[in-house]
């Protein structure tokens, strides 16, 4: 039976702007069950008069109205209250309309005919986000989150954790940063190894000098010589200084170390070992004159037993070595790093006209029992992908596992090979387009066979040769495959 309308103050208020009688009607019988008060207005004058003497959690406002269009009343309203959701329906709706809507900050934007279902999700979403704005609102202080995103804290890419793991990773770039060594960074896709090299980087003696940035995997064996070690004039093209020359007086950073062909492998060794390299068509050996620091995701030992990579470089790279925890190992750290994507996303938020966003209790339970196989740069992902639905106003436990397209929320102490996560195309896109690089192709390659062979091999109970014939490929190139990508036969990443 649907619950009559009442005074009781603590009661949510809707407001249906729409001259047609009939959604005032619909929108009863989607608040099936739940006190309300029920206010309707016909025109757009009459309701934003309305909004200033009944002070509505939500507004239902349609685009068509007698005296003009609902996008024009949007702004009128935001002016009164700010934070009012607005549900935006209209009959009579374009791609555009739905875009205009969307831009002035409404909550949603529903087309009539209205389906039921619907339309009560989203009245209860839109009521639960009234009920946290006003609740913090009311409190006599902010959460820590919500803390120190109103301080402005200066944004550090690296230095964010308080877990042991962390902690000594910090006191590591302490004890490296100003010594004139190579140095190691090992850990998963996504852990943030960069932005320890950068901060490596920032503390070293060549602090002022430049931070230049290799991608190994990224170009064929003589595209990668050409730009590592540069090439004289007159050597089969123009001259080409090189990454080592570049990064004089700074910080070569040398990304996925172990996909470096041997015979480069051994030109890298001797610049790190005798402190010289020669150029393309060089005669005389040239200073290295930068700090070299590489980084992999790999299993170095398995390579080099494998003879994929020289043992010889493996040493010399061990001498000082950094390793990052998986996200799922950083215990008690994401509130923080929660924290941090929020602060690095304020454009967003900003666009919205959002001076903080709010993360709910419930919402950062979600967040906590996730187990993030994409570490940091899955959390971002999901992060941003959520403030752009929610207007930057709050995050909910519903909505964050939608951005996990599909995965199940699995609690942080079951074993991760049970859990089963597909890979978000979308983000994984847009994450690798904003960050100008050059190797899409052949990341979501490696993506996509790691996702298989993963299936595949959880099929076979780990079988490789049964695995190996279901593939269509030999044995010996599943077992180098998963040596790649990091994996065990009896251990599938996902």
């Amino acid at each position: 039976m649907t619950a009559p309308a009442v005074d009781n103050p603590t009661c949510p208020t809707i407001l249906v702007i729409d001259d047609d009688p009939l959604v005032s009607v619909v929108v009863r019988r989607a608040l099936d069950g739940v006190q309300h008060r029920l206010h309707s207005a016909l025109d757009g004058q009459t309701g934003v008069q309305e909004v200033v003497t009944k002070q509505p959690d939500l507004i239902v406002l349609d685009n068509v109205l007698p005296d003009g269009l609902g996008v024009d009343v949007v702004g009128r309203i935001h002016e009164l209250s700010p934070d009012v959701p607005i549900l935006f329906v209209t009959a009579r709706g374009s791609g555009s309309t739905a875009i205009e809507a969307m831009k002035l900050s409404a909550f949603d934007y529903l087309p009539k005919p209205l389906e039921p279902t619907k339309l009560r999700r989203q009245i209860h979403r839109a009521l639960s986000l009234r009920q946290l704005l006003r609740e913090d609102k009311a409190a006599e202080a902010p959460g820590p989150i919500a803390t120190a995103i109103a301080r402005q804290e200066p944004i550090n890419d690296a230095l964010v954790g308080e877990c042991p793991a962390m902690q000594a990773v910090f006191k590591a770039i302490g004890k490296v940063a100003m010594l004139d060594v190579t140095v190691l960074l090992r850990g998963e896709h996504g852990t943030g190894k960069e932005a320890i090299a950068r901060e490596i980087h920032k503390h070293s003696l060549g602090a002022e000098g430049p931070f230049v940035r290799l991608h190994c995997p990224g170009l064929d064996e003589g595209r990668l010589e050409e730009e590592l070690f540069g090439r004289e004039p007159g050597v089969g093209g123009d001259p080409i200084a090189g990454k080592l020359a570049e990064a004089a007086g700074g910080t070569l950073l040398l990304q996925e170390i172990g996909r470096l062909p041997l015979s480069i492998q051994s030109r890298i060794l001797q610049a790190i070992r005798d402190g010289v390299y020669e150029n393309i068509g060089g005669s005389q050996p040239l200073p290295l004159k930068c700090r070299v620091v590489a980084i992999t995701s790999e299993d170095l030992e398995e390579l080099v037993r494998v003879g994929e990579f020289r043992s010889d470089l493996y040493y010399a790279l061990s001498s000082f070595v950094i390793t990052l925890p998986p996200l799922r190992q950083r215990h008690g750290d994401l509130p923080l790093l929660v924290n941090h994507s929020l602060r690095k996303l304020r454009h967003i938020t900003d666009g919205f006209n959002i001076e903080r966003p709010i993360v709910s209790d419930e919402a950062m339970r979600v967040l906590c029992s996730h187990i993030w196989p994409g570490n940091i740069d899955e959390l971002e992902s999901v992060l941003k992908r959520v403030l752009v639905e929610q207007k930057g106003h709050i995050l909910l436990a519903g909505d964050l596992q939608q951005a996990f397209t599909g995965d199940p929320v699995v609690a942080a102490t079951e074993t991760p090979t049970v859990a089963k996560f597909t890979t978000d195309w979308a983000s994984f896109t847009e994450m690798r387009i904003d960050g100008g690089g050059d190797t899409l192709h052949a990341e979501a390659i490696a993506e996509t066979e790691r996702k298989l062979f993963s299936r595949v091999l959880r099929h076979t109970g780990g079988n490789q040769a049964q695995a190996a014939r279901l593939l269509g490929i030999t044995r010996a190139s599943l077992r180098k495959k998963l040596r790649i990508y990091g994996m065990t036969a009896q251990q599938p990443e996902d």
